[in-house]
């Protein structure tokens, strides 16, 4: 079952008013189909099938056109971006979010719909040009609060865990979660806006088409992320000291090292039953 559709629309409408959504600013109006009403069931893998384990992080830059194109669409009711499938199951279907990619700790870091309500509702502030009685053109400061947009993520990152499997001797990628990045102001740094847990979220997102740049075939959001249908970079691996590539890499030496982290992985299988 696949639906494609956008959830806000992006014009005037999606201003905060009293706390509710605005007539035009609701998820129904692309998301009626009762086949979509029902409860998503979550999936997990078994402690026992995994041998040998690396978690990874991984950067989805939405400068790259590639990337804005199957994951920020803005085209209402025809493409969906990622985000407002987020916004969907978190308002509409009530799946969960959490502050923290440590999904052991799901309690402590779980978010309620209140906190994510005010955490994708801010201010924007625009200069308007507007005309006095005598025709002179003038600059006025307009504020409105209004929910955040695919358009102001910058980046979306991703959680994996590379495992050996016990059974089948073979190396394979299981996605743990995906937080949407933004630009903080108060910290100038990009960081991210929730954590969502794949398993969880996996049935929803296979019900929703992306877009295919590689062939003809008809792919749903959860094939983009399992197939790695986009460009991206190794940002952090598992360490002691919690460090991210940049932290310690700069400029060429970052896409270096991000390189090197992905060969060590794709080598684990190799490296374990070499002789």
């Amino acid at each position: 079952m696949l639906f494609s559709g956008y959830i806000y629309s992006q014009g005037s409408a999606g201003v905060w008013t009293n706390g509710k959504y605005t007539n035009d600013y609701t998820v129904l109006d692309c998301f009626k189909n009762s086949k979509y009403q029902g409860i998503f069931k979550a999936d997990t893998i078994k402690s026992n099938y995994v041998l040998k384990g690396q978690k990874i992080w991984r950067t989805i830059n939405l400068e790259n056109k590639e990337n804005q194109g199957i994951l920020n669409s803005t085209s209402k009711c025809s493409d969906i971006g990622l985000f407002e499938i987020m916004k969907y199951g978190l308002f509409q279907k009530k799946l969960n979010a959490f502050s923290s990619d440590n999904f052991n700790e799901t309690k402590s870091n779980h978010l309620t719909e209140v906190q994510l309500l005010n955490m994708i509702v801010f201010r924007d502030t625009s200069i308007i040009p507007v005309f006095d009685s005598d025709g002179n053109e003038k600059k006025e400061i307009s504020i409105t609060n209004r929910y955040m947009y695919g358009t102001d993520i910058k980046s979306f990152l991703m959680k994996e865990n590379w495992v050996i499997n016990n059974y089948s001797g073979q190396l394979e990628k299981i996605i743990i979660g995906i937080a949407p990045l933004i630009y903080d102001k108060k910290t100038s740094k990009v960081i991210p806006l929730f954590w969502i847990y794949y398993p969880e979220w996996k049935e929803l997102l296979s019900s929703f088409e992306a877009k295919n740049y590689y062939s003809d075939e008809l792919i749903t959001f959860d094939n983009v992320f399992t197939r790695k249908l986009f460009i991206s970079l190794i940002s952090k691996e598992n360490n002691l000291f919690d460090r991210s590539v940049k932290a310690t890499n700069h400029g060429k030496d970052f896409y270096l090292e991000s390189e090197l982290i992905k060969e060590r992985v794709i080598n684990y299988e190799e490296d374990l039953f070499h002789h």
